[in-house]
């Protein structure tokens, strides 16, 4: 994931985005040449490599080669909220005053904010027609979406909660505790009970959680991060996935990501033919675990910079992959056949964490943009398109640091208020803060 002040420790494969953004204090002053060889780009090359070519450009004051990598950029990795607001500024040092105008009014139909008035890259416009329009815009997204109740507070203010389930047998939410690596359940007639302790060996922070309702498994992933209470240095960048009988809370089954590299696995789903695919943040990779299977193979790669939130499709066939940065890809169970979901200019899919579906909608929760929010995304009726969108909370004062979310019914129960926030990329409490009892919050889907 990215967001404006970015964590290392959770979004890692994603820092590279930032570089489109340019300093405020940058001025017109760096006129120094930049290289062919090492500045330009073919219009073929990879995102990555545009963002780098545009980052020199940037950086010696050459707006045009600039706006050119932006652009190629765009093209490639599609909406993406800062390379929109990047656009933006480079047309501002072009000149290019309706241009940037454009962008920002794409910016702002999207339901997102930023700060005009301490954006000095973008003083150029104020005087301009048109720029009083897109303030208040910008203003009117601001205001809190504020309509989720309160379903029960888990009143251990360091448990660190990421992911919740819900398993309609037995009435159970689960939930994983990214401090503890332990595992709750909660009903409620009878409150809170430790479905899983952490601690154990060769285990860490517990992140995603999925029910296979079939064969009775809570399966979930854990990963070494310097959040969890045990963590050790040398435990960096390892991770696995667990299955636990749902029943008993024994542990069935370990799967190990790959020895080589560094990997986060951090989100999962359950296919209707048990299946289960499992994101990683770090390694860029979807694997899966076939029902019965003995090991956690990969499934798709390439096309992602970090994949989270995956859900599968209403058809079976097909599964829905969020990344942080590129939006949302969908991909057949085969793994041979990835597209990226067809999107207007006036929506963004960026900076998803949660992804689950309800019929034809999906349900994101974005905590890589600003303002924070849970999400309706209407699809067409193949699945391939988003046609509309809804704000179900957006901005309000729980709302501070969004995760995971399961729909029951025709209601969304999430996570609004993680801590993650509050902690630094050591994993320690920042200054002049303090951990606080997280909620669940259930918010009713319209038409439902």
């Amino acid at each position: 994931m990215i967001r404006m002040v970015l964590s290392a420790l959770r979004f890692a494969g994603a820092a590279l985005l930032l570089s489109v953004l340019p300093l405020a204090a940058q001025t017109d002053s760096a006129t120094a040449a930049v290289a062919a060889d090492s500045a330009d780009a073919a219009a073929d090359s990879s995102w990555r490599e545009h963002v780098a070519a545009g980052d020199q450009a940037r950086d010696a004051g050459d707006w045009g080669t600039w706006r050119y990598h932006l652009v190629r950029v765009r093209e490639q990795i599609g909406y993406h909220p800062l390379v929109v607001l990047a656009l933006a500024r480079a047309d501002t040092r072009l000149g290019r005053t309706e241009d940037a105008l454009g962008w920002l009014r794409a910016y702002a139909a999207a339901g997102l904010t930023h700060d005009l008035a301490g954006d000095t890259t973008l003083a150029a416009l104020r005087d301009t027609p048109g720029w009083s329009a897109v303030v208040e815009r910008l203003a009117a997204n601001a205001r809190p979406v504020s309509a989720a109740q309160t379903a029960f507070i888990v009143p251990d203010s360091q448990f660190l909660p990421e992911s919740v389930v819900f398993d309609a047998r037995s009435s159970r939410f689960f939930l994983s505790s990214l401090r503890h690596g332990s595992i709750l359940s909660w009903t409620a007639d009878g409150g809170f009970r430790e479905f899983a302790a952490g601690g154990g060996e060769r285990t860490w922070s517990t992140l995603a959680l999925a029910v296979d309702t079939l064969t009775r498994t809570l399966w979930a992933t854990t990963a070494a991060l310097p959040l969890y209470e045990r963590y050790q240095a040398a435990d960096s960048g390892k991770s696995a996935v667990l299955a636990y009988d749902l029943e008993t809370g024994a542990l069935r089954r370990r799967y190990d990501a790959p020895e080589e590299g560094r990997h986060t696995l951090g989100d999962m789903t359950v296919g209707p033919d048990g299946t289960v695919y499992v994101s990683d943040a770090d390694g860029g990779t979807v694997y899966r675990i076939t029902r019965g299977g003995e090991e956690l193979e990969a499934w798709v790669g390439d096309e992602f910079a970090s994949p989270q939130g995956l859900v599968a499709a209403a058809d079976g066939r097909r599964v829905y992959v969020a990344d942080y940065l590129r939006g949302i890809a969908v991909v057949d169970t085969s793994g041979e056949e990835l597209a990226w979901l067809q999107t207007p200019d006036s929506i963004t899919v960026a900076g998803i964490d949660g992804l689950v579906r309800a019929g034809n909608r999906l349900i994101a929760v974005q905590n890589g943009i600003t303002p924070k929010r849970v999400v309706e995304f209407t699809l067409n009726t193949a699945g391939t398109a988003i046609t509309g969108w809804r704000a179900l909370e957006a901005g309000s004062p729980l709302l501070t640091e969004p995760t995971h979310a399961v729909v029951i019914g025709g209601e969304v129960f999430f996570i609004p208020d993680s801590g993650w926030d509050r902690l630094d990329e050591a994993g320690n409490v920042k200054p002049g803060m303090t951990l606080e009892p997280a909620h669940v919050l259930r918010v009713a889907l319209p038409g439902r």
